[in-house]
């Protein structure tokens, strides 16, 4: 079994905190690009590829934002990015595709006993 380096998950956190902090700066372009290093260091964190596609999204990007959800799902099994993807589904009028995501959704917080996740999907089915 692998451990990470302290110094990696440090970075990566370090990543995380100045993404978002770009985001509530509105500069979109500067988040992406943090959140897309984030995600090439660490493909299997989703909150990499969340972070990317809010930055796309917030930026006006649709495409490209649910192209970053769906590698979040792809890649990270990320229940999360599910649930940013099917919001932006159903904004596009795609309810059918949405409520499909939401329920892969569901699946990962069953699968990982995420009683924060299964909560999500649950707002969300009461949402469409």
């Amino acid at each position: 079994m692998s451990t990470i380096d302290p110094k990696v998950t440090q970075a990566i956190e370090a990543l995380y905190a100045t993404g978002h902090w770009l985001l509530g700066q509105e500069r979109f372009s500067d988040a992406a690009d943090v959140f897309r290093a984030m995600a090439a260091a660490q493909q299997e964190d989703e909150r990499g590829w969340l972070g990317l596609g809010q930055a796309h999204e917030q930026a006006g990007q649709r495409i490209i934002a649910r192209e970053m959800y769906l590698t979040g799902v792809t890649l990270a099994h990320g229940g999360r990015c599910a649930i940013a993807l099917a919001r932006l589904l159903r904004d596009i009028g795609h309810d059918a595709e949405a409520a499909e995501v939401i329920d892969y959704a569901d699946s990962v917080a069953k699968e990982n006993d995420d009683d924060v996740l299964a909560s999500l999907v649950s707002y969300e089915r009461g949402m469409s």
